[in-house]
């Protein structure tokens, strides 16, 4: 039995079939949007805005599972995946909280609870776990991070301001009555926080890209410690938490009438299980990407990355 589930993870996770599944989903989340804005009657901003949101949430977890899959090292990218998501949730949570505070809990106590409750548990393993040094100036040295944090908020402030400005004609009365309430600090912090969620992993997908155009000459290291595996393992278990409450409990309390948007939550889960179980077979297989005759190019792929995404170079000095 064992081995049978092995050889079913070399097909999966291991060959070209590695892309089959986030491909499916992708392509079903853009049916689910197409589908919404082609049958809808008025415009609803919320609802058409978080199927947006999910669609393109779905992007950079697909983009980086194919970098991870085309590396040689991926021992490497360890360090450099948890820091940067990690502190790309920070934030995140951090906005969504102070948004509800500012706005008299508007999504609830349980939920500004659970935000507590899971960003403690996202400093904590940023720290203990693996051993980053949070002070202002180690996160500010993430210029990646803080550059897409801005860039969120003043894509938030914009959107927002259109709609207060214009209100279209198209909108519907619900999402006309919420623009009229004017460019309201709590809900731009709101939809900031949204779309550094969209933004959560491009930190890392960026920095790939940035890898192939390296030339330096680094030293090669594939062994996985198991200081390593358990520092994925906990980060996982963060990040299944956090969106196991976003895309399955909180749609099952607040959105039982929306089928659309609870197949969209439902596309965005399996898409994370699917990056999330990827990820841990990689980890354990670091050299499984010497295939197919490239183990030359590879290991070439290997030496670059070892050196530029070692846990001493995650910084962006």
């Amino acid at each position: 039995m064992a081995e049978l589930f092995n050889q079913f993870n070399n097909l999966v996770h291991g060959s070209a079939c590695t892309l089959v599944i986030p491909g499916a989903l992708l392509v079903a989340s853009t049916a689910l949007f197409a589908y919404r804005h082609a049958t809808e009657e008025m415009y609803d901003l919320p609802l058409a805005g978080f199927l947006g949101n999910i669609l393109a949430q779905m992007c950079p977890l697909i983009a980086l599972k194919i970098k991870i899959y085309m590396c040689g090292d991926r021992m490497s990218l360890v360090p450099l995946v948890l820091v940067k998501t990690l502190l790309m949730h920070i934030v995140l949570l951090t906005l969504r909280i102070t948004s509800q505070c500012m706005s008299n809990y508007h999504m609830g106590k349980m939920q500004i609870g659970f935000d507590a409750a899971i960003l403690t548990g996202c400093i904590m393993t940023l720290k203990y776990v693996i051993g980053f040094n949070l002070t202002p100036a180690s996160i500010l040295q993430h210029t990646d991070v803080r550059n897409l944090v801005i860039l969120a908020a003043a894509a938030a402030t914009c959107s927002e301001g259109f709609f207060v400005v214009f209100q279209p004609s198209w909108m519907s009365e619900s999402s006309k009555i919420y623009s009229r309430e004017g460019l309201v600090l709590s809900k731009v912090m709101f939809v900031t926080s949204n779309y550094v969620d969209i933004v959560a992993f491009m930190p890392v997908v960026w920095r790939l890209w940035q890898v192939e155009n390296e030339s330096d000459d680094f030293a090669v290291g594939t062994t996985v410690s198991e200081e390593s595996k358990r520092q994925v393992k906990y980060f996982f278990l963060f990040v299944i938490g956090f969106y196991s409450w976003d895309d399955v409990v909180d749609p099952i309390m607040t959105l039982m009438d929306e089928p659309i948007a609870m197949m969209a939550h439902a596309a965005h889960f399996c898409l994370l299980l699917d990056f999330a179980c990827f990820f841990l077979f990689q980890v354990s297989t670091p050299n499984l990407g010497a295939k197919d005759g490239n183990e030359k190019l590879m290991r070439e792929r290997g030496e670059q990355l070892q050196g530029l995404l070692s846990e001493n170079g995650i910084d962006d000095d």
